[in-house]
């Protein structure tokens, strides 16, 4: 919700991001209950251009005191990878409900962990938070993180 909002107030004429959709196949419909089976996505959650740059990300919650990279698919990380070697950008964005506080990966500090199951406090003292008010941020925030990265 946070990011779609924030979505909606980016500047088109600095960039657009756009939410992919789920891919799935409607197996039945029976007293208003939809059965469906998803598809594997080639994309991640969402796609865009900023500023001539293209950026895919995956979007990753957790109500636990702990973020598990094994809620990144592994043909997330590999989409992610590949974005990266063709001069875009592929990131990730945290949400961690017990603190409310969302944070920024870059695929290349993702590929550098040996532990599984990351702690809050490791994400409070090594990676990017992205500060954020009611329901939505600022994208720019985010931007300027990628050019200091890269």
């Amino acid at each position: 919700m946070i990011i779609n909002n924030s979505i909606n107030s980016l500047d088109p004429t600095k960039g657009f991001i756009y939410k992919m959709p789920i891919n799935n196949n409607i197996i039945s419909v029976e007293n208003n209950i939809v059965t469906a089976r998803l598809n594997k996505n080639y994309f991640c959650d969402y796609i865009g251009l900023w500023k001539g740059i293209y950026i895919e990300f995956e979007a990753k919650e957790t109500e636990k005191d702990f973020f598990n990279l094994n809620n990144i698919k592994k043909h997330q990380i590999e989409k992610l990878n590949l974005v990266n070697k063709n001069n875009g950008s592929g990131f990730i964005i945290v949400y961690f409900h017990l603190y409310e506080k969302l944070f920024f990966l870059h695929i290349n500090e993702i590929k550098k962990m040996e532990n599984k199951k990351i702690p809050y406090n490791y994400f409070k003292d090594n990676f990017f938070e992205i500060s954020f008010s009611g329901i939505k941020f600022d994208f720019n925030q985010i931007f300027n993180h990628l050019i200091n990265y890269t």
